[in-house]
């Protein structure tokens, strides 16, 4: 299933995948789910409502769905990008041009063939990004660990590498969710035309509580947190 000319694809060992940023509602609806998919579906929420979700989602302009799909027009990935929840500090704050990766996802039977990287690479290549902040949670909680074999520790870092690739930084925050697992992490990628007004208020938010906001609001490069995990865990 060739989605046209344009879009970017990856081989893999299983074949073909394609790579389509900025997919519309009524090509989400013309895929199916592949039977690995649904990492983020709840016993109660079958993996069908997944792809609506995101057909939901492909109806904002401000958002951006990331679909990887076989030939045979099966979902394998996808990274959902749409404006921050009202009901975060983020929504309610950050303004027109900070959005957000609200989930990133491959599934399980087409993993560690390059499909995440090459997602992530074709999306943030698109002048869609250049204007925008966007910013990327990790929460311990939503993380596949039992199918990967990692502890919390190993699954941040290769999500950090993974974000590191992309142009990601990574942020302190006093936001409590971010903050309820040492494995958490706050990451942000500024667009090369974002506005001085843009960054001013992303960093202000990344603070309620001033004493905070004293330690550090500046960003660290992902190698650098990195290596310092990796002293940490030495001692």
């Amino acid at each position: 299933m060739n989605p046209g000319t344009g879009d970017d694809h990856i081989d893999t060992t299983k074949g073909r995948v394609w790579i389509k940023a900025k997919a519309m509602p009524d090509f989400i609806s013309s895929l199916e789910l592949d039977e690995g998919m649904g990492a983020f579906a709840a016993p109660n929420y079958p993996g069908r409502r997944e792809k609506k979700a995101l057909e939901r989602i492909a109806q904002n302009q401000e958002s951006n769905i990331i679909l990887a799909f076989s030939e045979e027009g099966a979902i394998v990935g996808f990274v959902a990008i749409a404006p921050p929840s009202q009901a975060e500090r983020w929504g309610k704050h950050g303004g027109k041009g900070l959005i957000e990766a609200m989930a990133i996802e491959v599934s399980r039977n087409w993993r560690s063939m390059g499909i995440a990287n090459k997602m992530m690479e074709s999306g943030v290549g698109d002048p869609f990004f250049e204007d925008k902040i966007l910013m990327c949670t990790g929460y311990s909680w939503h993380w596949d660990l039992a199918s990967t074999g990692l502890d919390k520790q190993e699954y941040r870092s290769m999500l950090l590498r993974y974000l590191e690739k992309a142009g990601f930084m990574y942020y302190e925050t006093d936001e409590p969710n971010v903050n309820l697992d040492s494995a958490n992490f706050l990451t942000a990628r500024i667009g090369s035309e974002v506005s001085a007004e843009l960054v001013n208020r992303f960093e202000s938010i990344l603070f309620m509580r001033e004493s905070w906001a004293d330690f550090n609001i500046r960003p660290r490069t992902i190698g650098d947190v990195i290596g310092e995990d990796s002293r940490n865990d030495s001692f």
